[in-house]
């Protein structure tokens, strides 16, 4: 009889060991949608990591720091470059991580804000012709004629008269098909002398 109640919870033990020995850590595995395409780029990102994972760790920039606990976050790249991206998966039974080298690809603006001014410099009031020389499939302009941050004018080829002195930079943004955007500023680009200050 005592036999057979050693043999019953040697058995019971046995298959406890079993039981608990087949459980094992997750293992981590990750898609991305976009994988390409240019700034700003939104991605979203999808756990399909296997085993249960119970919690999350994502690093987007290959920086080592972690950007999101979130299981399916979402991230927006605003520079161009290749990003290494790495998800840690954990659960209770330990944690796995996956590093996939330059697996977002955000690519430079293909297109360029210029513009040139005619004059650039006036004695009293003085009315100043922009002529946009921006090149891709341009949709928008936004002008800031004054140097004070705020948008002067969204046409393309834009007039604007000056009638106070000082030393004016010239900012334009354009925004293309791509969504992109690009600004160039040329500093101290007119000058008007010979009007009230």
């Amino acid at each position: 009889m005592m036999t057979r109640i050693i043999f019953a919870l040697a058995l019971v033990a046995l298959l406890a060991s079993f039981t608990t020995g087949c459980k094992s850590g997750p293992q981590a595995q990750f898609t991305a949608e976009p994988l390409s395409g240019y700034p700003p780029l939104e991605v979203q990102f999808t756990d399909n990591s296997t085993g249960e994972a119970q919690a999350w760790e994502w690093d987007f920039n290959g920086d080592g720091i972690i950007d999101s606990t979130e299981q399916n976050p979402q991230y927006t790249y605003n520079e161009p470059g290749n990003y290494t991206v790495s998800l840690t998966a954990i659960n209770q039974n330990g944690n796995n991580t996956l590093i996939l080298a330059e697996y977002i690809k955000v690519e430079p603006c293909p297109r360029y804000a210029d513009f040139i001014a005619d004059p650039t410099v006036g004695v009293g009031a003085t009315t100043v012709q922009f002529t946009d020389l921006s090149t891709g499939e341009v949709l928008s302009w936004a002008w800031d004629f004054q140097s004070d941050g705020k948008i002067d004018s969204t046409e393309q080829n834009p007039k604007f008269k000056y009638t106070r002195n000082g030393v004016y930079s010239v900012t334009l943004t354009i925004t293309s098909t791509t969504v992109c955007e690009d600004t160039i500023t040329k500093h101290d680009y007119i000058n008007i002398t010979g009007c009230s200050t």
